[in-house]
């Protein structure tokens, strides 16, 4: 049988904007992969690939490798969070666990990009506020032209980085990955597939 989910009742469309006129939308976690992941990816790889980036991350992962006991119970917690919620909606264990996998990917790239490095830059030319607000607009508005998410879902996820961003300024880019990890998990618990488009 084929590995896919059942359909997640009441979330269709959930995120996504109509299809386009020729009917196209990110329908499956391949499309999902290639027009988010691979776009965040290759951000986050250029924004590293900048002097001083591996120093800012040094910095801000310190705190998690002196308290590692207890990132880990945290992460245990989540893991048996995701595991619950996936088993008591029926969906297949290899496929939630690419799913899951594949948020961490986007938590870790995401953190590391528009909250890490891209406000660091923009902070030489600007205000520490200003070069927040700048990085959490292109943030949001790669949701809308990658994964096609609705305007208002975008506005929502602008102010989800500037909550990121805020605490970020504890310095701790383990923690704020952990966070996002959670969140985006509770926002898209499961792949979009062409049963549905509820994660998508």
């Amino acid at each position: 049988m084929p590995d896919r989910a059942p359909p997640i009742d009441g979330n269709r469309g959930r995120l996504q904007r109509p299809p386009t006129t020729n009917g196209y939308r990110v329908a499956t976690f391949a499309d999902v992969v290639k027009r988010h992941g691979l776009t965040m990816g290759m951000l986050a790889a250029i924004g590293l690939a900048l002097p001083g980036s591996w120093n800012l991350v040094a910095a801000t992962i310190g705190r998690g490798t002196e308290h590692a006991v207890t990132y880990l119970i945290g992460l245990a917690g989540m893991g048996l969070f995701f595991a619950y919620w996936s088993t008591r909606h029926g969906y297949p264990a290899s496929r939630q666990a690419r799913w899951i996998v594949y948020l961490l990917f986007i938590s870790v790239v995401e953190e590391v990009t528009f909250r890490l490095v891209l406000p660091s830059v923009l902070a030489d030319k600007t205000t520490l506020i200003a070069s927040h607000v700048l990085s959490n607009v292109l943030f949001a508005t790669i949701h809308f032209f990658t994964l096609r998410w609705r305007l208002v879902n975008c506005i929502a996820t602008f102010f989800g980085g500037m909550g990121l961003s805020y605490l970020m300024t504890e310095g701790d880019l383990l923690l704020v990955i952990m966070v996002h990890w959670l969140g985006t998990f509770i926002n898209t618990p499961a792949p979009p597939s062409s049963q549905s488009e509820g994660a998508g």
